[in-house]
């Protein structure tokens, strides 16, 4: 992939002090001992981006092959029919905008690609047309925010290629964008975290503030952060990349240089031009780009072996995401298994009624939701759904109003006036039947 890429990154190595940073070479502890060796400043009026690559054995991603359109789907939380398109535009960017010519990669399966980067349908995902997205930035937005590095990964025969695109000077910012641009017209999706908030938003905007919008590619987003709070924020709580990285992933950072440094760091490097500064922010970026990776085909294995995995607050969470997204018989595996744990067993009760209650499986909802009454989970709750199932469905309002008295002992003051409205009309109703 982006093998067009490889010829105008050795033009602009020739042009270049650094020529040997800005090649397309290995990128790890060698290229680090040159960096630290070298330790010399880029001139400031150098116009051409810093760029390097990095390759890691596809071997290493365990199941990142596997991601199918079915896990694309799921992680972006849609529903059964919701389609994967995203087509979204930018302000300013006209339906007259020219694209360059393609040679497959402009389309996929005959296809045709919209200008705004979305596809009419989407009926497949290819990992291999996908760009992993991260960005280290000066600030956490607002219009003097810059991405003086952009981290983009993909798939190139059984490699994974992670390439790196600095700014050594505000002035190379528009040659970083060009070559960024030229990887958005051979890709047809982005893998991030938090990108759909926060990294492709301010690449978007530093597009238009660099009059490049003609240059600009909308393409449909994977964002893992959100996907992964979805399978792990209720055992987690936080959902950092790092603590995925050290309590999902089981790959804990040592040495890792804070987020919340890398700013100041940068700012220093400008002031000095002491490359070896940008060290850190480096090795922390590729870090990001190949964690992104990583953890799409932990995803997908997870939900893969949703039912069975370890946690029974996974599984009940990753049940609620196969709900939504139509997969009702999976979500119910789920919800079962949870339920017969102390620690999920309420929640994946109520998640379990809910669902026969919206199939119309009455007889089954009612099970569960005796179960819960039995238990004593969920309040008032179980008690007001199967008076709605006796009055409504069954037709028994005397049933109702002892469920509605029964859900009074055990309400708290604020559910107090609704049940009596309840237990009132219900009194009427079977004054009016002659009960």
């Amino acid at each position: 992939m982006i093998r067009n890429l490889e010829s105008k990154l050795r033009k602009l190595a020739e042009s270049a002090d650094r020529g040997a940073d800005l090649c397309p070479a290995s990128f790890g502890e060698a290229g680090l001992s040159r960096a630290r060796e070298s330790n010399a400043p880029a001139p400031a009026v150098e116009t051409a981006c810093w760029a390097r690559d990095e390759t890691t054995p596809l071997r290493e991603f365990d199941g990142l092959l596997d991601v199918t359109v079915e896990h694309a789907r799921l992680l972006r939380g849609e529903s059964a029919g919701g389609g994967l398109s995203d087509s979204s535009k930018i302000s300013g960017v006209s339906d007259e905008v020219p694209r360059e010519a393609s040679s497959g990669m402009g389309r996929r399966d005959g296809v045709p690609r919209d200008l705004d980067g979305s596809f009419d349908s989407f009926d497949s995902f290819n990992v291999r047309r996908a760009l992993f997205v991260d960005t280290e930035t000066t600030g956490l937005r607002g219009s003097g925010t810059v991405a003086f590095l952009i981290g983009v990964g993909w798939l190139e025969g059984e490699r994974f290629v992670t390439r790196q695109l600095l700014m050594r000077d505000y002035s190379q910012e528009s040659s970083q964008l060009n070559i960024y641009a030229d990887m958005l017209q051979d890709a047809e999706w982005i893998v991030s975290f938090n990108g759909k908030s926060f990294d492709v938003p301010l690449l978007r905007d530093r597009f238009i503030m660099n009059r490049l919008t003609a240059r600009w590619r909308e393409l449909p987003q994977l964002d893992l952060l959100h996907a992964a709070r979805r399978v792990w924020k209720l055992r987690l709580g936080s959902c950092t990349l790092q603590r995925l990285e050290s309590e999902i992933m089981g790959m804990p950072r040592e040495d890792d240089l804070p987020g919340s440094l890398i700013p100041e760091r940068y700012f220093e490097y400008l002031r000095t031009s002491d490359f070896s500064l940008l060290e850190d922010i480096l090795l922390h970026n590729a870090r990001d780009v190949r964690s992104l990776a990583l953890l799409l085909g932990k995803l997908a294995r997870t939900y893969d072996g949703a039912h069975s995995q370890e946690s029974p607050l996974d599984v009940y969470a990753l049940g609620r995401s196969l709900d939504r997204a139509g997969e009702t018989e999976r979500a119910r595996q789920c919800y079962k298994r949870a339920a017969a744990t102390a620690e999920a067993s309420e929640r994946a009760r109520a998640a379990l009624a809910e669902s026969y209650r919206k199939s119309g499986e009455w007889l089954d909802a009612r099970a569960v939701l005796e179960q819960m009454t039995f238990a004593g989970e969920g309040g008032v709750k179980p008690y007001v759904e199967l008076a709605k199932l006796s009055e409504h469905r069954q037709h028994n309002a005397a049933d109702a109003l002892r469920l509605t008295r029964a859900a009074m002992m055990r309400a708290l003051p604020g559910e107090l006036p609704d049940l009596e409205k309840r237990r009132r009309r219900l009194i009427r109703k079977l004054g009016e039947d002659g009960g």
